[in-house]
C-alpha cells in the first residue's frame, strides 16, 4: 500500500487540515494606520471588564483604537480594539477587552492562537478636512464613534504604550456541564515597532445603544485626546501567564 497524499503534504497548523485557514506566527504588520482615543471611565466598571489577577490602572483609563492593517498571511482589514492598561505581577501591559474586524483569517487566528476576543463587524477609519474619524458597526448599529483633530505632529513617545498585549483565552468544552477546555491569560509582546508618522490632537468619543454590544453602559467620564500613527510591527508567539483551570483544580 502506497502513501501518496494528494492534499496534505505537511502537518497542519490550523483547520481545515488539508487547507489551513492560517499559518504560523510571526505575522508582519506593515504601513498600518491607527487612531487611538484615550478616555476615563469609572473604577467599578473597569474592575468588571478586567479579570483577576490583572490589576486595572489607578486612573481608570481605557483606549479605543480604529485601525487599517496590512498583514502577511492575513491580507488587509479594518479592526477596532478596546483595551485598558493593567499590571500583572508588577509588569505593565494592555488588556484586550473587545475587538471587531472584517477579516475571517485574522478573526480566527486571533481567537485560536492568542485568545483575542474578536467578533466579526465593520470598522471605518477616514481622514477629511484634517479630522480623523472612526466608526464601529455590528448588526446595522453604529455603537462606537470617535474622532480626532490632526492638530500637531507628534513623536514616538506620544504614541508609545506598553507593547505587551494580554488576552483572556476561553475555549468551551463540547461536553455538557464540563469545565472549559482552555481558560487562561495569555501575553504576547509586539516586536520591531516602528513609527513612521505620529499626530496628536483633541478627540471626541461616543457610544451608541446596542443590545448585542452594550458599550452605552460604559461611562465616558473624560476624553483625554487622540493619537494617530502610521506604523510597522511584528506579532509573534506569546506565553501563558495564568491558568484558571489549574487554579480551579488545585482548589478542588
Amino acid at each position: 500500500m502506497t502513501d501518496n497524499k494528494m492534499f496534505i503534504d505537511k502537518p497542519a497548523y490550523s483547520t481545515p487540515e488539508w487547507c489551513s485557514l492560517y499559518g504560523t506566527p510571526p505575522f508582519e504588520f506593515r504601513d498600518n494606520r491607527s487612531m487611538t482615543i484615550l478616555f476615563k471611565t469609572t473604577s467599578n466598571v473597569l474592575k468588571e471588564l478586567v479579570p483577576e489577577p490583572l490589576v486595572p490602572n489607578d486612573e481608570d483609563i481605557m483606549s479605543i483604537t480604529f485601525s487599517r492593517f496590512f498583514v502577511s498571511g492575513f491580507g488587509s482589514y479594518h479592526e477596532l480594539l478596546v483595551a485598558a492598561p493593567v499590571t500583572f505581577d508588577g509588569k505593565e501591559g494592555n488588556f484586550c477587552i473587545y475587538l471587531i474586524l472584517d477579516n475571517d483569517i485574522a478573526l480566527c487566528a486571533g481567537r485560536e492562537i492568542w485568545g483575542f476576543p474578536k467578533k466579526y463587524g465593520r470598522v471605518e477609519l477616514k481622514d477629511k478636512d484634517g479630522v480623523m474619524t472612526g466608526n464601529g458597526e455590528r448588526g446595522g448599529i453604529s455603537f462606537i464613534r470617535g474622532a480626532m483633530q490632526l492638530e500637531e505632529y507628534g513623536t514616538p513617545e506620544d504614541a508609545a504604550s506598553s507593547p505587551v498585549i494580554i488576552s483572556a483565552k476561553l475555549i468551551p468544552s463540547v461536553k455538557k456541564g464540563a469545565l472549559p477546555e482552555v481558560h487562561q491569560l495569555n501575553s504576547t509582546t509586539l516586536q520591531n515597532m516602528k513609527f513612521r508618522n505620529v499626530y496628536k490632537g483633541k478627540a471626541t468619543l461616543e457610544f451608541g445603544v446596542s443590545p448585542a454590544d452594550p458599550f452605552h453602559r460604559i461611562p465616558i467620564r473624560e476624553v483625554l485626546g487622540g493619537v494617530y500613527v502610521n506604523s510597522d510591527f511584528t506579532l509573534d508567539y506569546g506565553e501563558v501567564i495564568h491558568d484558571y483551570l489549574r487554579t480551579t483544580r488545585s482548589k478542588s
